[in-house]
């Protein structure tokens, strides 16, 4: 296969922290069904905000999680479908979706509470093999992200012809 240009470079970086948390994912499901876990792992997040803060709309959610609302909304319909959690309009506002864990979705989030500090150990064990805090340097790129975005971190604008540079240099 013909070599891509900046698939090798920090360039790609996006496309490969979405094959990490592709993988992390995959794996992690693995890991909670071996456990006995029915979650996937992408509904963790949402099911740990309900079994700790309690009902929430799908909008309170999707702002703690930092996930847009289409996302959330979808998480928790996966949810709805499995009778882990229940919605129901918001008093003051019909249009506001409540979400409440379930019976089984407070047993889920029981057997979540046991499983997590075995995945923090296992996260644990591969930053001490990379080398890399993974986690505080996502947290801290994250933070730096909001303070100065990505565009305002780009070079002067070239010159309108000026051909691309590329790993070969300029072609």
């Amino acid at each position: 296969m013909k070599e891509i240009p900046f698939f090798s470079t920090p360039a790609a970086f996006a496309m490969r922290v979405g094959q990490l948390a592709t993988t992390i994912y995959d794996q992690m499901d693995g890991c909670l069904a071996a456990q006995g876990v029915k979650l996937p792992g992408y509904t963790t997040s949402i099911v740990q905000a309900l079994f700790h803060a309690g009902p929430q709309s799908i909008s309170d959610l999707a702002t703690e999680l930092q996930l847009s609302h289409q996302l959330a909304s979808q998480r928790v319909q996966w949810l709805v479908r499995r009778g882990f959690v229940t919605t129901a309009s918001g008093a003051d506002d019909r249009r506001v979706r409540i979400v409440t864990l379930t019976r089984a979705g407070r047993v889920e989030a029981d057997k979540l509470q046991r499983f997590l500090p075995r995945l923090e150990a296992a996260y644990g064990d591969l930053f001490d093999e990379v080398g890399l805090d993974l986690h505080d340097g996502v947290v801290r790129a994250s933070a730096a992200l909001v303070d100065r975005p990505l565009a305002a971190r780009f070079g002067p604008v070239p010159l309108a012809g000026a051909a691309p540079v590329t790993k070969r240099g300029r072609s």
